[in-house]
């Protein structure tokens, strides 16, 4: 069975990625489009605000990891010099000096440099190309070293992403939450306005035997009575929808005054096993946030390797080589008449070593804790695999016995109102059976709901929610029953 639920407010777009509002209807207000739950699922990941966070921080580490690329980009640095004053021994001097740093550490640097200076006895023009290699031999040597920057830019781009797809799918199971508390109070609805009207009828019923004699005015005060509590319980429950229905429009992006209707298919209950080792084992296999502990461990070694490397002392394989050359003019200063190869290595090493060693130290801190948090999400994601397997099978139980409830709580409510219409007993026998009905029913309709809210909550656990394919079109609503 479909029920459809309209509510009042204006529309705005609801199809995936166009924010403009809806077109207007025939008599001016703004039309309502019917969301289903994939629609409405996948309007959240689009207009969600607190997912929006995440998004930027995504786009924060993209620019994050581009700017530790461009270390390896070719650096080229022009220069100009103007002196001034008849003291001055450079009149003006241009040059360009281009570089570069490859992956194992080694730069590259290449140079020109012009100086132009006047005199009495006329112009000279002075100028040096120089090509220089230095190559780190210790310190600063290979990809750990020069790329780490880099590698963590990636991985902070990786977490990044990470955290998204976590915050996409906690946002799923809060839509689909959200979406169930209204099928739930929806529901409740229903089942308090048919208790308000069976309390009419009972109430009618006993005003009419208090006239002929067969009912006391006892019997019309609890009569009276019960119908008052059953349209406060209506106010209550419709009250409790409009509260729902807000929560389910902040988590799709909408304003409180936006239009929604949803087309809401009562759901089916399948009973399900859980092979809770099974499902354990993989959490700890698919999960997200055990892919993330693993490199974290991984990036800890690479700061310890990097730590361990700077406590070395700089030392500096170089090759250089210069022409440099003499002219009256820019042209002819090119005919060199001084030419340098060196080979030559440098070396540093500060005695203060506390900076350096401080950083080692806490670096093998670092690896131990994060070894230590890797077993520490193991405890927690086998708890929470262990906590929603329990639940899924609890609500079962749960629905089982509701059934069996309901359908004894309508049994004494027609053998209590066949009782009280032959004069055997009070009214008091039907407001009881009443009561034990709306409860029976009310807490399948509850059940129900989270049971396939729990579904979803396990696997969003066990790491196996694939949004996008979880809630194509068509792939998520069961099929509907008939449900007391």
């Amino acid at each position: 069975m479909i029920l459809m639920w309209g509510f009042i407010g204006v529309a705005a777009a609801l199809s995936l990625g166009q924010p403009p509002a809806l077109p207007d209807g025939p008599d001016g207000t703004a039309s309502t489009r019917v969301l289903t739950l994939e629609e409405a699922v996948k309007l959240a990941l689009v207009e969600n605000l607190n997912l929006q966070s995440s998004v930027d921080g995504v786009h924060g580490a993209m620019i994050g990891e581009n700017l530790a690329e461009s270390r390896f980009n070719f650096k080229v640095t022009p220069a100009y010099e103007r002196g001034f004053g008849e003291s001055s021994l450079v009149d003006q001097a241009v040059g360009v000096e281009v570089s570069k740093l490859l992956p194992f550490g080694t730069t590259i640097t290449g140079g020109l440099r012009s100086d132009w200076a006047g005199s009495e006895l006329g112009n000279v023009n002075a100028t040096a190309v120089s090509f220089r290699v230095t190559q780190p031999l210790l310190r600063g040597f290979g990809k750990k070293a020069t790329e780490y920057d880099l590698e963590n830019s990636r991985r902070n781009l990786q977490s990044s992403e990470r955290n998204l797809e976590l915050s996409r799918q906690r946002l799923a199971v809060d839509v689909v939450s959200n979406y169930y508390n209204i099928v739930r109070q929806a529901g409740l609805v229903d089942v308090a306005e048919k208790s308000l009207q069976r309390n009419k009828e009972l109430l009618r019923a006993s005003e009419a035997r208090l006239e002929v004699g067969l009912a006391s005015k006892l019997d019309v005060f609890r009569a009276e009575l019960q119908l008052s509590q059953a349209e406060e319980g209506v106010i209550f429950r419709k009250e409790a929808l409009e509260l729902a229905l807000d929560s389910f429009k902040f988590n799709l992006g909408l304003a409180p005054t936006d239009v929604v209707a949803l087309e809401m298919m009562e759901p089916e209950y399948q009973p399900v096993e859980v092979d809770v080792d099974a499902a354990t084992a993989l959490a700890l296999q698919n999960r997200i946030e055990m892919r993330e502990e693993n490199d974290r461990i991984d990036d800890a070694q690479r700061s310890l390797a990097v730590s361990r490397q700077n406590l070395l002392p700089q030392v500096d394989l170089n090759l250089r080589y210069d022409r440099r050359g003499l002219g009256q003019s820019f042209t002819s200063s090119f005919d060199f008449i001084d030419n340098a190869f060196n080979m030559f290595l440098t070396t540093s090493y500060p005695l203060d070593r506390s900076s350096e060693n401080a950083s080692f130290a806490m670096t093998q801190i670092e690896l131990g804790a994060r070894r230590r948090q890797l077993r520490l999400v193991e405890y927690n994601v086998a708890n929470e695999v262990r906590a929603a397997a329990r639940n899924v099978e609890r609500i079962g139980k749960s629905i089982v016995l509701s059934e069996r409830n309901t359908d004894f709580a309508e049994k004494q409510l027609r053998l209590a109102t066949l009782r009280y219409q032959r004069g055997l007993a009070s009214n008091f026998d039907i407001i009881d059976a009443e009561n034990n009905l709306i409860q029976a029913r009310s807490n399948y309709v509850s059940l129900v709901s989270d049971f396939h809210v729990a579904q979803i909550e396990l696997k969003r656990v066990t790491g196996t929610l694939d949004v996008a394919t979880e809630f194509a079109p068509g792939n998520f609503l069961p099929s509907a029953r008939h449900h007391p």
